[in-house]
């Protein structure tokens, strides 16, 4: 998979697969109100951590997402890349033939 930047040349296929996974879509949803520590946004979601770490690779590698250390966490949010792409209140992400609106998933 190449790295991917949310401009023109994204590799929307890739982005898709990316983005079919429902515990994905949850993470981007939270930490699209506030950056989280791996920890606590394991919890947030609600699965296990070495799970978390596994979609936090696959959409740190896509460019959705980017960690920081502080002390001994590692602190998450969205890349400003991503941010970019947003509409809509900051919740919708418009490929053009595509959305997906982060506001309203459950």
């Amino acid at each position: 998979m190449k790295k991917a930047s949310l401009n023109a040349s994204v590799d929307w296929a890739e982005m898709l697969k990316v983005l079919a996974d429902e515990n994905r879509l949850l993470i981007i949803q939270k930490l699209l109100k506030r950056e989280l520590s791996v920890t606590d946004l394991a919890d947030a979601v609600g699965i296990e951590a070495y799970n978390m770490s596994r979609h936090l690779k696959i959409l740190e590698f896509s460019g959705l997402v980017e960690k920081r250390k502080a002390s001994n966490h590692r602190i998450c949010r969205i890349t400003g890349a991503l941010k970019h792409g947003l509409s809509d209140g900051a919740t919708v992400l418009d490929s053009g033939w595509c959305r997906f609106d982060f506001a309203h998933l459950k």
